[in-house]
């Protein structure tokens, strides 16, 4: 008896997922008063690159790894915007619960590089490295040869 093997949409999940995750760290930022601190900024965006890099793989085992370089990159690219989309909205929504933040004539810069541009261009680094490195037909060489 043969069981179905059933492909799943990886893309929405690991986008929403690492959204949520990000979403969950923001507020604890935000009500612990260390948000303004440079490191939180950088952990957001490591979520946003680890949760991509992880999107591949299991996108690239799911297929048996025969996927090809511009399949895995398409991959990460929409798990890339899935997330960076959905915990924009959050943001926004937030920030503007708190109008003493929103006030600041920085408030937009840091916003777009922080929540857009960081994790965006982090996501795609992610894509292109795990499609390069989990590429189809992958010749290894012997030592000696």
């Amino acid at each position: 008896m043969e069981t179905a093997h059933r492909t799943v949409n990886l893309a929405p999940r690991y986008g929403i997922t690492i959204a949520v995750i990000s979403i969950v760290f923001s507020i604890i930022f935000n009500v612990t008063k260390t948000s303004d601190n440079l490191w939180t900024g950088y952990f957001g965006a490591l979520l946003v690159f680890l949760g991509v890099l992880f999107s591949v793989i299991h996108y690239n085992s799911q297929h048996h790894e025969k996927t090809s370089m511009l399949a895995l990159f398409g991959m990460g690219f929409r798990t890339t915007l899935w997330s960076v989309i959905i915990f924009s909205m959050f943001s926004l929504v937030f920030h503007f619960f708190e109008p003493e933040r929103t006030d600041s004539s920085n408030f937009w810069i840091s916003l777009v590089g922080n929540v857009l541009f960081i994790p965006l261009i982090l996501g795609l680094l992610a894509s292109l490295i795990a499609a390069m490195a989990f590429k189809k037909n992958q010749k290894t060489t012997k030592p000696g040869r």
